[in-house]
């Protein structure tokens, strides 16, 4: 059997792996008939003749081949004319033999890579998850581990963790042994996830705009003493108050939301849900005096002007009480 394993997510392409090679056999005879080429230095020979090696105490061989395809997709020519006889070799296969290309790309569906494994090949492509699928895969891990989940909670892992899908993982798995037989909670996320702190630093940047001064406050000092850099809450501040710009304009000119989102750089419903909440509250001549305070601010700190704790403090001070 010719298989191929290609796409960029790569966590699902080696969950996908693992599969086959689970089925060589049991473990103890597994990795003596599991064959691995990686690099650039493997000819086309070696791999056949590691495929035509009968199994050792087990009903199959599986071979692993990474980035040939690739390369053969972009004609490398340190790959040697003996690649271009690839669809004739793999005719000699035996049928005890998984024979498994996996690429880190997606391969050209009539490319010339695709072509040359042949009609019989399985081909199982593994893209980049849009949104809306992410979070759909994020539910479907919870239930796969044994929980269940708000839609916040979804909403707020899938925006912490960005699009690393190992990552995910490993957390939506925490999460789902820290709650137990109760429901997975955004609150859950943020005391768990590590990266929590930028959610803290969202949280702070939404105190500031919904003029909370005292919570604000509070936030500002619990991510000071966590470590966050006054250039990074600096940078977040600004970040929102340009997509809430951004979102009043967009929105005068009756685009709709999911669209709107989509031009601002916003895919996360949960995000885009509270900018466009937030976006209710402001005007754009306020929010264009709150951007020239926090370039004020920031020219104070980078000309020594002003102590940049100091600085930070007096801005959200200000900010959140306006």
């Amino acid at each position: 059997m010719i298989r191929v394993l290609h796409g960029e997510d790569e966590y699902s392409s080696s969950e996908a792996l693992a599969k086959i090679r689970a089925s060589a056999g049991p473990e103890e005879v597994r990795d003596p008939n599991t064959t691995v080429f990686e690099g650039r230095s493997f000819k086309l020979s070696d791999v056949i003749g590691a495929a035509q090696v009968v199994p050792f105490m087990a009903d199959r061989r599986v071979v692993i081949v990474y980035g040939a395809l690739e390369r053969m997709q972009k004609r490398d020519k340190s790959m040697g004319n003996e690649w271009r006889d690839l669809a004739e070799a793999l005719n000699e296969l035996p049928a005890t033999t998984e024979l498994v290309f996996v690429e880190s790309v997606s391969l050209r569906e009539n490319g010339l890579a695709l072509k040359s494994v042949g009609p019989s090949a399985r081909i199982q492509q593994f893209r980049r998850m849009r949104r809306p699928e992410f979070e759909s895969w994020v539910r479907d891990r919870f239930v796969h581990y044994g929980a269940s989940s708000t839609r916040d909670a979804v909403a707020r892992i899938a925006w912490l963790a960005g699009s690393d899908v190992r990552l995910l993982d490993q957390e939506v798995k925490k999460l789902a042994l820290y709650a137990g037989d109760r429901e997975v909670t955004h609150h859950d996320v943020d005391l768990m996830v590590p990266d929590a702190r930028e959610a803290s630093i969202f949280a702070a940047v939404d105190a500031v705009l919904e003029r909370r001064p005292a919570v604000a406050m509070k936030l500002l000092y619990a991510l000071l003493s966590g470590g966050s850099s006054v250039s990074s809450i600096l940078s977040m501040l600004a970040r929102q108050v340009r997509l809430l710009i951004l979102t009043i304009e967009l929105k005068q000119q009756g685009v709709p939301q999911d669209e709107l989102g989509k031009r601002i750089g916003l895919t996360n419903q949960y995000a885009l849900d509270k900018t466009m909440r937030q976006s209710v509250s402001f005007g754009t001549d306020h929010l264009a005096n709150i951007m020239r305070r926090l370039l004020a601010a920031d020219l104070a700190i980078k000309q020594g002007e002003m102590d940049e704790r100091l600085a930070v403090e007096i801005l959200v001070g200000e900010l959140s009480a306006a």
